[in-house]
C-alpha cells in the first residue's frame, strides 16, 4: 500500500527497498534489542545504496498524498541527515505519555556519500556501551550535532493528522486504530479508498491479504474488496457486488472531498451567509415570514 502511494504520487522513477529479512546482529543485552523489525536496519541504508548518492528512508504504516521528488530534493545544506521535527503532540496521543517535542526519524534523508555506516558495529555499540538505544535510534548519535538538521517540512510526517492540499504523507502511528485492522481511525477513510484504488491497480497481492486476514493482522473487509483485482474473474451473479465495491470507493473520494471542502474559508463563508439568511426569513415569533398565494 505504501509503495503504490509513493508511486502514484511521484514525478520520477522510484527504487523501493522493503527493509525486510536484513541480516543484522542481535545484542546480547536484551534492553538493547530492536523494538520493532526495523530499529537498526535503518543504519544499513547507506551501505545498500554503495556509499552513494541521496536516500528516504520513511516507515512503513503511511500512506503519502505527495511527490517524493520534493522530499527527496531537500537541501542538506552541509547536514548528513535530515529529520522532521513535532512540536504538538497528536489527538490520538492523549493517553500516551512517552511524547516528547522534537526530533522525529520515522521520515529521514540521507546523505549517503557522508554516512560511513556499518550496521554490524553500530549494533555493536549499544552492548559495548557506546551509547543508549534512545540516543542511536531516537536520537540519532552517530551523526555530529551540527550535520544533523530538522528541516524536514512536518507535512511529510503528519502524526495522525490530514489537511487537504497539504499534508505530503500521512502517518499512522497508533497500533490499535491502524485503518487496516479496524474502523476506529478517524481517518481510516483515506487509507481505505486508497487500498480499494491500489486493488483496482493490480498493485496487491490476494494471497498476501487473504494470509493476513486468516492471520488476524488485518480486517476482513480487505478481503472483500479483492473483488476490484483487475485479473479475478468474476461471475455474472456476483456483478454486483464488484458494483458495491467500486460505490465504496467513489463514497470514501466524496467523503474526503466533502471533508476538505467543509475546512475550506469559502464553506464557512457560505455556511454563515445560509444562516443569516435563515434568520431573515423568520419573524419575531419564529414563524417564516412571507405568503403563499393568495390576495
Amino acid at each position: 500500500m505504501l509503495e503504490h502511494s509513493i508511486r502514484a504520487h511521484a514525478s520520477v522513477p522510484v527504487e523501493i527497498t522493503p527493509m525486510l529479512n536484513l541480516p543484522m546482529p542481535t545484542p546480547v543485552n536484551p534492553a538493547n534489542r530492536a523494538r520493532v523489525g526495523f530499529s537498526f536496519t535503518r543504519f544499513k541504508i547507506p551501505e545498500l545504496c554503495g556509499y552513494e548518492g541521496r536516500a528516504v528512508y520513511i516507515d512503513a504504516d503511511m500512506l503519502v498524498f505527495g511527490d517524493v521528488a520534493e522530499l527527496a530534493e531537500i537541501p542538506f545544506d552541509g547536514n548528513r541527515l535530515l529529520c522532521t521535527y513535532q512540536a504538538e503532540l497528536p489527538s490520538l496521543w492523549a493517553e500516551k505519555h512517552t511524547f516528547r517535542p522534537g526530533r522525529n526519524v520515522a521520515v529521514m534523508l540521507l546523505d549517503c556519500s557522508r554516512l560511513d555506516w556499518k550496521a554490524d558495529e553500530i549494533v555493536g555499540g549499544l552492548d559495548e556501551g557506546r551509547y543508549t538505544y534512545e540516543q542511536l535510534v531516537y536520537d540519532q548519535c552517530l551523526v555530529a550535532p551540527d550535520e544533523i538538521a530538522d528541516t524536514i517540512p512536518v507535512e511529510w510526517n503528519h502524526l495522525e493528522r490530514y489537511e487537504h492540499g497539504r499534508t505530503r504523507l500521512l502517518h499512522y502511528t497508533v497500533v490499535r486504530t491502524q485503518p487496516w485492522k479496524t474502523n476506529r481511525n478517524p481517518l481510516g477513510h483515506l487509507w481505505m479508498t486508497a487500498y480499494a484504488k491500489a486493488v483496482q491497480a493490480g498493485a496487491v497481492s490476494a494471497e498476501d491479504v487473504e494470509r493476513s486476514v486468516a492471520a488476524g493482522y488485518v480486517k476482513p473487509a480487505l478481503a472483500q474488496l479483492l473483488e476490484l483485482l483487475p485479473d479475478r474473474p468474476v461471475p455474472p451473479a456476483d456483478e454486483a457486488h464488484r458494483d458495491l465495491a467500486l460505490a465504496r470507493v467513489k463514497i470514501g473520494d466524496l467523503e474526503r472531498r466533502i471533508e476538505a471542502l467543509m475546512g475550506s474559508s469559502s464553506w464557512k463563508v457560505g455556511n454563515a451567509l445560509t444562516g443569516v439568511a435563515r434568520r431573515l426569513r423568520r419573524g419575531p415569533t419564529g414563524e417564516v415570514s412571507g405568503r403563499r398565494g393568495g390576495p
